[in-house]
């Protein structure tokens, strides 16, 4: 016996280890959550996840020994020195992402107990969330859904210990679980306040948008981007949608040209819109697609800012906070205008510049053509005509340009694609004295006719040139037009027939095409009523629901409310589920005849059966005993006979209690 004082010795409590149906439900589990990041993951990480879980595996199976540990430690440090010099970073959501995978598998190689297991799983869960962090898609977050169903039937296996489980029972109980929480998810959702911004404050080169637009235009800039088929934006459209010729959609601006390439001039915040309009307003609404730049797009020419953006002096829509999130605005257009009517000076000197050592024959060209010419408009349409008329290539698939790229071009290929008749064109002006600046955006759209909207791809991706004219002002002038009028008219399918893929959905297989713009019609809801869920939306969705939410206080107090009213919802449909059952009739009525006998002493013992109760009675000297066994004996046929309660039986045993005194 120890002394008074002394200390008692711990005794070391071993902790589980897991079984072997558990290790391969984890492994199961990770590959399932990781699986769709493989394509956001370097190869080499990639390759480490597979091994550690080939490696586990086998391990489990007792083909290969457990790894030593004192091997752990140099293969966590390699792994994440790996990890810094891909990017020169360990933060951040590609380089997070990867040190997390890494490390997780590299976890897997020393965990064999119950608690590793389980920290496995919840790592699990918290990968579900990285998912968003590339895309925030509904068929993401139905995968997503998938995913949660089965980590969860994981930590059932991990919980339950008993193998003999299969494992379509344990995903249906995973699956009962996942949808308990789905009502108190929505209500989190819909009445939790909308917090303005991101979620993650990830910098726009970590997030999942994709531009075709940049702030600068050279040869092969656009032609390369085209061939991409995601979607840049969608437009709801509150009448009628423009024909496809008018459908130019305003991005970067450029006025600067250093002989090859085209740039943005910094350019002042209109203060006020001052511009000529002749057709009725043009009343729409944009989706915009996460792009990690600050232009907005919109219908040449946007006549109304938006909150938290500026339109410059050039008539273009930026907006003050990168576009690293869904971004949905109202918009008003007008496709017949006057603009920079009275532009300043030192702007219209900037729109004459070109470097004088750079494309002579080009040059050239366009002194000559100021010579030939007065008007400025007859300039115009002599250049239109000799990309009409001579033998000029509109291509996805221009040849290679040297150092006098516009001179190769004009003069040499005359094969290239919507920046390589832009740019060109725009120098020609130039050098005849007519100031010129290259705009580029997106040309048309795709119509989806089952949800009445517009898809905007990059496909669509597009340049064009505007002149200043005196008493007009700056003037669109489409030299793709002159070349490919298909293009403009009837969208890049037609205009490279035979060059590439279809970029239409419309000019696929019809079924097929149906199906497509059936499944894009629900994505666009998705972006409208969950991505773009936010603080103005849920004001005015609560507000037509007449709930009474007018200020913080009530927001505060509704989700609280709703989570306490669906946590006790389910707890009573629990007890009603679980409650006892109701006696039967016949029992009700035995349950009287056993009351009766209570009052003259005669008490039925808890475990007492009713015949061992029964020949109890007249050993202690009842003398109705007769008659009770005939009623026991009636009450076992009611009960355990063939035909059960009948109402005579029922109403025969009724009479034959109520004779007892």
């Amino acid at each position: 016996m120890p002394s008074a004082g002394e200390n008692l010795s711990m005794r070391s409590i071993p902790q589980e280890v897991s079984s072997r149906t558990g290790v391969f439900a984890v492994c199961f589990c990770f590959l399932f959550s990781i699986a769709p990041h493989f394509i956001n993951l370097p190869f080499w990480v990639v390759v480490i996840v597979l091994v550690a879980l080939a490696w586990r595996g086998l391990q489990n199976l007792g083909k290969i020994r457990e790894l030593p540990k004192w091997m752990l430690i140099p293969l966590v440090l390699c792994g994440g020195i790996g990890v810094f010099a891909e990017y020169w970073t360990i933060v951040g959501r590609d380089a997070g992402l990867a040190l997390l995978t890494v490390m997780t598998a590299f976890k897997f190689l020393e965990s064999s107990r119950q608690r590793d297991m389980l920290i496995l799983v919840f790592l699990c869960y918290f990968l579900i969330a990285t998912h968003f962090l590339y895309s925030q898609s509904i068929f993401t977050a139905v995968m997503m859904f998938v995913t949660l169903i089965v980590i969860t039937a994981t930590l059932i296996t991990l919980n339950q210990r008993d193998d003999s489980v299969s494992a379509i029972d344990r995903i249906r109980h995973s699956s009962k679980l996942v949808a308990l929480s789905v009502p108190l998810m929505l209500i989190l959702f819909v009445l939790v306040p909308r917090v303005p911004g991101p979620l993650w404050g990830l910098q726009s080169e970590q997030r999942g948008g994709v531009t075709g637009l940049s702030d600068h235009m050279s040869p092969g800039k656009i032609s390369n981007l085209i061939r991409s088929n995601k979607v840049a934006f969608r437009v709801d459209f509150e009448d009628q949608v423009p024909a496809q010729n008018k459908l130019y959609w305003r991005g970067p601006v450029m006025a600067h040209y250093d002989g090859f390439s085209w740039r943005q001039a910094p350019r002042r915040p209109l203060g006020r819109l001052n511009i000529t309009v002749a057709e009725p307003k043009i009343d729409y609404t944009v989706t915009l697609e996460p792009n990690g730049k600050r232009w907005l797009l919109a219908l040449d020419i946007p006549t109304r800012l938006i909150a938290g953006s500026l339109m410059s002096a050039d008539l273009q829509l930026t907006s003050k906070q990168k576009i690293n999130d869904l971004k949905r605005y109202s918009m008003q257009s007008h496709l017949s205008y006057l603009i920079g009517v009275h532009e300043s000076p030192d702007y219209l000197a900037l729109a004459r510049e070109y470097p004088a050592d750079s494309n002579p024959q080009t040059i050239a060209f366009g002194r000559s053509l100021a010579q030939r010419f007065d008007n400025p408009q007859d300039i115009a349409e002599a250049v239109l005509t000799m990309f009409h008329q001579q033998e000029y290539v509109y291509t996805l698939q221009p040849p290679a340009l040297g150092r006098n790229s516009v001179d190769d071009f004009l003069f040499g290929t005359r094969r290239g694609f919507c920046e390589h008749y832009a740019g060109s064109f725009a120098l020609v002006m130039r050098s005849a004295g007519i100031p010129a600046r290259v705009v580029t955006g997106y040309q048309g759209g795709e119509y989806n006719r089952v949800g009445n909207y517009l898809i905007v791809r990059q496909s669509d991706a597009h340049a064009w040139t505007e002149i200043w004219l005196d008493q007009r002002g700056w003037v669109r002038v489409d030299p793709t037009a002159a070349v490919s009028p298909s293009r403009i008219e009837q969208g890049l399918d037609n205009a490279l027939s035979g060059e590439d893929s279809s970029f239409r959905i419309q000019n696929r297989n019809p079924i097929f095409g149906n199906l497509l713009y059936s499944w894009d019609n629900p994505q666009h809801g998705w972006n409208d009523w969950v991505l773009n869920y936010d603080q103005r939306k849920q004001r005015d969705f609560l507000k037509q629901l007449e709930i009474g939410i007018e200020n913080w206080s009530d927001m505060v107090f509704a989700p609280v409310f709703m989570l306490v009213s669906v946590t006790g919802l389910f707890w009573f449909i629990a007890w009603w589920r679980e409650r006892p059952a109701q006696p039967q009739a016949y029992e009700i009525t035995f349950n009287r005849l056993l009351k009766k006998l209570a009052k003259k002493g005669f008490h039925k013992r808890p475990a007492e059966d009713t015949r061992a109760f029964l020949q109890r009675l007249p050993q202690e000297g009842l003398a109705q005993h007769g008659q009770i066994a005939r009623i026991v004996e009636l009450y076992n046929h009611i009960k355990y006979g063939r035909r059960g309660a009948s109402t005579q039986a029922l109403g025969n045993l009724r009479t034959m209690i109520n004779s007892i005194e």
